[in-house]
């Protein structure tokens, strides 16, 4: 279902249009806010985090659109119909989020590898739905215990190529925030897996972080430091990665960018505190069609947020495998 509005437009900048898509699943709704909306005579366009994108030519009776709406590389056809008093839907209600100080576990798991044929990756949650797609283990081990995947050593070779889609739900009725999705994928780890590691110092190829020339230019959060950091993917496709930080430390965000950058990130700016910033940096494989396309990582991180990455060599804290086995049967 698509929520379409005037905009604000003192807030809204020069779109006229804002929405909020919903999708339906087993366990309820899930609302993502479109990230820009643009109509150009009969075509529609919108995008939805982290990488939606819709295109959509309205019909002659002005009552439906036929478009196609684009994950990465897959694509769905996609008809909207104009709603009426008889047709319309009420607003889904989102599935309610756990307490923050549960501590919710893999109620039922399936883990299957990935079907070669599958372009989609990454780590999802849905309502109660907990999901990944197209990652290794190195991957998982990475998400779960929020580092960069240089620091998972000594593991065996099939780590970082076999490739597995994992589906599940909690233990606990509600959706887990990131922290609890985290601690789930290290007690499977642990279940399935049978994941045994310790801790090592060792030095390490990383980007530190440092202060710009012309200081921070960061602001400091104004949200409740109790409350959890929210480092979102606001957009990411071919032309541009938006991400949207709010009540973040440093910690957070050189976590977020071990996402994207090919090595671990060093903090040593020496900031302490929460901060409130978005940043938006054109991919490295980026061919711009937008006349005023975003800069790269690097620079976008000293223009926009006054910060900036060196490479250089530094000890890190690493996990040595001790022992991981292939995933038990389900």
């Amino acid at each position: 279902m698509l929520q379409i509005s005037q905009a604000d437009q003192s807030q809204a900048g020069k779109s006229a249009w804002q929405g909020v898509f919903y999708t339906m699943g087993p366990d309820g709704a899930r609302e993502s806010d479109l990230t820009s909306m643009k109509l150009e005579g009969t075509t529609l366009r919108f995008t939805t985090p982290p990488d939606g994108r819709f295109e959509g030519k309205l019909g002659a009776d002005g009552k439906s659109m036929n478009g196609t709406l684009k994950y990465g590389a897959v694509s769905y056809a996609l008809t909207l119909a104009r709603a009426t008093a008889d047709t319309a839907w009420a607003v889904p209600q989102p599935t309610d989020r756990m307490p923050a100080d549960a501590a919710p576990e893999f109620e039922v798991a399936t883990i299957k590898p990935t079907d070669p044929s599958w372009t989609s990756r990454g780590f999802h949650a849905g309502g109660r739905r907990i999901s990944c797609d197209t990652e290794t283990v190195d991957d998982i081990i990475s998400f779960a215990y929020g580092v960069h995947v240089r620091q998972i050593v000594e593991g065996p070779g099939w780590l970082g190529t076999d490739k597995y889609d994992v589906d599940g739900v909690p233990d606990l009725i509600g959706e887990p925030n990131l922290r609890q999705m985290q601690a789930m994928y290290r007690g499977l780890l642990a279940s399935r897996f049978n994941l045994a590691f310790h801790h090592e110092t060792r030095p390490l190829s990383v980007y530190a972080l440092h202060a710009g020339k012309d200081g921070p230019k960061l602001s400091k959060s104004l949200g409740d430091p109790k409350r959890l950091p929210d480092t979102s993917f606001m957009e990411w496709n071919s032309q541009a990665i938006t991400l949207k930080a709010t009540n973040v430390t440093i910690a957070d965000f050189v976590w977020a960018m071990g996402l994207v950058l090919d090595r671990p990130a060093a903090d040593q700016t020496g900031l302490t505190g929460r901060f409130d910033f978005t940043l938006r940096w054109a991919p490295e494989a980026a061919q711009p069609t937008d006349p005023n396309p975003p800069p790269g990582l690097f620079t976008a991180i000293q223009e926009q947020i006054g910060l900036k990455l060196e490479a250089t060599k530094a000890p890190v804290d690493v996990l040595v495998i001790d022992h991981v086995d292939r995933p038990s049967p389900n």
